[in-house]
Formats: structure tokens, sequence, C-alpha cells
């Protein structure tokens, strides 16, 4: 029983033993062969480096199907490939991996379909891929990134690209699909029209969206005066490559009425009545009334409408009896003080001749008087007919509170001859303004203003420098003559909403007509200000010091 058990024992032994060493034998026999040789094959114009820079495996280690099929798709993925695949070749000390390539073709073409707002070739330079090269899908879709921040950039929209093909002749053709704004809605509108805001617009649908016209558009209708606030969205329209433009607006008050009444036993009964409108029934018509009442009857009145008849076609009528203390300057010096009075009307027209540039023509007839208060006073009063034709160029980004842009404007005043009158003369002026955006809510503002006349006017037409307007730190009018200089600079910096600071520097002189115009003779002013939005406009604040010390003036509406 004892031997049995051994052999028994002895017997698997030997059985195991033959069974393991078989065992061992295979698994030495089916052990992965090391890579001795990659190899790229079918490339003619892709570089055999560029392909095997997509290639993970590395010779003299074990041949890995998986990692193979992961560099064959590595290599398609590429792009200049329609067909990748791999082949091996055994030999007694390894393996060789050869990936085989075909090609796509070079394209020879690119036609592009679906524009109309940028032309093939600015599309064309956007694209790294071009005629002459290989074709690669990859680089395709990364052109077409390029084409939606080119019209991005260029404020315009893609709602897609598509119908792409690529023919085996070359041809590269794919469509892009751009926005179009279907309609422009209005909401917030109570008092104004809706057709004053819709004519401000630059565009008419439908019409390819274009972010830098929409932009000008609000601006221009914020730049009517009429609106606190305007905000602008987007929305669906009738299909996906359609939207609707809706702009909502808050209307702020337009209007001003005052009246004052009194009495006193030496004149009697005073008063007088204001009343000012810049949205008259919402219709864009500003019509301004001042009459005055009591030792003599003053009275101001003027009408605007900027659509004559439905076109756009600016009048405006004035109509005027106004009197203004006045200082008659001699040297520096004050020798008499006078009253000034004008009686008279004014007539304008004017259209735009394109976005930039426009005209207009002003006819003035007026009846000057003087009184005497003290001292010595100008002698000659008289009427004055004459006929101002004006050209404009104005590329401001706004015309309420510009930042950026010129205003141009130069004008002819020509005087009696065919008009009638008391005197003939001509006068030319040009006044230049321009704007610059500093940052951080601040502009640099600059005007240069002259004036010439062609031979020798009457005191109350000549060119006057100094006062609120021109040359602060002096008197109004303190220099006057037949020429006439003014340079402004104001540094405006918005401190606070409606708030702005203001430091100017001002230079200015007139001339006689036999002078010669010197800038020795300058005078110079500078100060500090302020200007605050207010219902009834911008109110201005400037203390100005010049020569003999510093004066502070209160006035409407910006100095240039």
């Amino acid at each position: 029983m004892g031997k049995r058990k051994i052999f028994f024992g002895l017997a698997v032994f030997i059985f195991l033993l033959a069974t393991l060493i078989p065992y061992n034998f295979s698994w030495a026999q089916t052990a992965l062969p090391p890579v001795v040789a990659i190899r790229v094959e079918g490339n003619e114009k892709i570089s055999t480096n560029l392909i095997l820079s997509a290639v993970s495996l590395s010779l003299k280690e074990p041949f890995n199907q998986e990692k193979v099929q992961n560099d064959v798709k590595a290599i398609y993925e590429l792009g200049y490939f329609s067909r990748v695949w791999v082949e091996t070749k055994e030999y007694p000390d390894g393996i060789e991996v050869i990936y085989k390539v075909e090609e796509l073709p070079v394209v020879k073409e690119i036609q592009i379909s679906g524009n109309t707002a940028i032309e093939d070739s600015l599309i064309q330079e956007a694209m790294i891929l071009s005629p002459g090269q290989v074709m690669n899908w990859q680089i395709l879709q990364n052109d077409f990134e390029r084409i939606r921040a080119l019209y991005s950039d260029n404020g315009f929209l893609i709602t897609g690209i598509d119908q792409i093909d690529f023919s085996p002749e070359g041809i590269l053709s794919f469509s892009i699909r751009e926005g179009i704004i279907e309609d422009v809605r209005f909401e917030g509108l109570e008092k104004t029209k809706e057709y004053v805001v819709r004519r401000e617009l630059v565009f008419e649908p439908p019409i390819v969206f274009d972010f830098a016209e929409v932009t000008k558009s609000i601006q221009a209708i914020y730049d009517l005066g009429f609106f606190k606030d305007i905000s602008m969205k987007l929305e669906p329209g009738s299909d996906v490559d359609h939207v609707i433009v809706k702009v909502s607006v808050v209307e702020e008050s337009t209007g001003e009425a005052a009246v004052g009444v009194g009495y006193n036993t030496e004149d009697g009964w005073l008063g007088y009545v204001r009343y000012q409108e810049s949205n008259l029934g919402g219709n864009s018509q500003r019509v301004e009334l001042r009459y005055e009442f009591g030792a003599r009857t003053l009275y101001q009145f003027s009408f605007e409408e900027p659509y004559l008849f439905g076109s756009p076609t600016y009048s405006r009528l004035e109509l005027y009896d106004q009197v203004r203390d006045r200082n008659n300057w001699e040297e520096g010096e004050i020798i008499g003080k006078y009253e000034e009075e004008r009686i008279g009307w004014q007539l304008t027209f004017g259209r735009e001749i394109d976005e930039e540039w426009a005209w207009r023509l002003r006819y003035k007839s007026e009846d000057i008087q003087t009184t005497a208060l003290e001292g010595i006073i100008p002698a000659n009063g008289g009427i004055t007919n004459s006929l101002t034709p004006m050209v404009l160029y104005d590329t401001r980004d706004s015309k309420t509170n510009p930042h950026e842009g010129w205003l141009g404007t130069l004008q002819v005043e020509l005087a009696g001859g065919a008009f009638g009158g008391d005197y003939d003369f001509n006068k030319y002026i040009l006044d230049v303004r321009n704007f610059t955006d500093t940052g951080e809510d601040t502009v640099l503002a600059l005007r240069l203003m002259g004036g010439i006349a062609d031979t020798y006017l009457p005191d109350y037409e000549k060119f006057g420098v100094g006062g609120v307007s021109t040359l602060r730190g002096y008197d109004l009018f303190e220099f006057e003559g037949e020429k006439m200089i003014v340079f402004n600079a104001e540094y405006r910096w918005e401190v606070a909403e409606d708030t702005q600071l203001v430091l100017f520097g001002d230079a200015g002189y007139a001339w006689a007509l036999d002078e010669a115009i010197s800038f020795d003779s300058l005078k110079t002013g500078y100060g500090v200000g302020l200007r605050l939005d207010t219902p009834i406009g911008p109110v201005r604040l400037d203390y100005g010091i010049g020569e003999r010390g510093g004066q502070t003036y209160f006035s409407l509406g910006h100095t240039f």
C-alpha cells in the first residue's frame, strides 16, 4: 500500500512536470517581437517627418497593435489624407511597421458664395488654406473659425457655413450664411412718434446685420436729446438667418415753461413768458419763445424743423428783438457803455450730402441800434442784409457729448450788394474742432477758429474775442476787429454721472484790417469748469483767469 502511494505520487509529479515544461516553452515562443523599422509610404507633398510626428510607436519596443491603430487615427487627424492604413513585415529579429497614406488633392481654387458684407479676397486673406496647398480638413475647420472672427470683428453676424464640398479636381467650395436684420422694433415710445426715431436709422431692413450701422443708428436716436436711456437687443426672426433688432427707450422731459410778473411805480407792470420745447408734439420740432413786457417789449422766437415736408431738409426760422449791454473798449480800457438792440429775422435751410458732409444756407436781415449809457460809444448803427452759405464736416461719435471725431465749419457771409442794407462786406469764418478719447472717462477737446473780412466793418459786425465762448478770463468781446484767431483746449473728465470737470486753456485776439496778424499779440486765459447735464440741457460754470485776474461765467451748452 505504501509503495502504491509512492508510485502514485511520483506519477502525478511526472505529469505536472510534463505539462509545465511545454507551457513555459509556449509563452517564450509567443512573446511580442520588437519593432525594428518604421516607415511611411504614399506621401508626396506632405513631409515624412510631419507624419512621423503623429506616431507614438518607437523602435525596439514590443509591437503593440492598439498603439499602431491609435497612430493610424492620429495620422488621419492631421487632416491631409483621405485614407490611412498600416502594413507590417516580419523579420527574424522583429517587425517592420509601414504606415501608408493617401493624400488629398492639392487645392486649385476656392469658391465662396453667400457673402455680401465681406469680399472674397478678404475672406481668403483670413484663411490659412490657399490654392497650391494640399487640402487639409483640420486647417479648413480652423479657417471657418477665422472667417467667423473676421465677420465678428467687422460687426457682422454669421449664422452658418455650409454646402462644403471638395471635388477631385481640387475645387473647394462653401457657402456663408450671413445674419439678416429682418425688422427694427421700438418700445417705450410715449410722446415721440415712431417715424421720428425710425428715420434716424442709417439702414433699411432687410439688410445684412452690421453692428457699426446699428450702433450709429442708436447714437443718432440718442442725439435727438429726447431719451435718457436707450438699449438694444436681438430677437429671433422668421428663420435661423434672420434677427429682429428691438430698441428700448426711456423718454425724458423735453420742455420748459416759465412766467414771471412784477410791478413798480416807475415802469408799471413788468413780466416775461418763456417756453422751450425740443420735441414739439413728439415730432422732433424745436420751438423757443421768450417775451418780455414792461418798459420795453422784447421777444425771441425760433422754430426748427429737421424734416421739412417729409424730406431730410433742415429748416429754422428766427424772429427777435433783443437788447444786451455792451462795453466800448479801447486799448484794454472801457471808454463807454451802451445798449445794443437787434431787431431782425433769419431763415436757414440745409441738407445732408452724405454721412459726413452737409450744407446750410442762411438769410439774415437785422436792424441794429445803439443807445448810450455812459462815455463814448460807437456811433454807427443800421441795417444788415446778408446771405451765408456754409459747408459742414462732421465725424463725431456723438453730437451731444463727443469723445472722438472732427467737426469743421466753413462759412462766408455776403452782406449788402444785391441784398440791400446799409453796409457791403464779406466775412470768412473757419471753425475746426477735434475730440480725442484719452481713456478713463476723459476727453481732450480742441478748437481752432479764425475769421477775416474784406473791408472795414461797422462796430456791431466786427469779430469779437473775449468772454465765455471764446477767451475766458476776459470781458465779452473785449477785443474787436476785422481779423481774429481763437484757440481753445479743454480736458474733460467725467467725475460722476451727468457731471464733468473741465480744465481749459484759451488763446485769442482780434486785429484791425490794417494790422498784421501776430501771435505775439495773442491773449491767454486758463481755468477750471463744471458741466452738469440737466433737463434743460448742459449747464456750464467756468472760472477763467486772464491778465487782470479771474472771472466766473455761467451759461448753457458746451463751449464747443
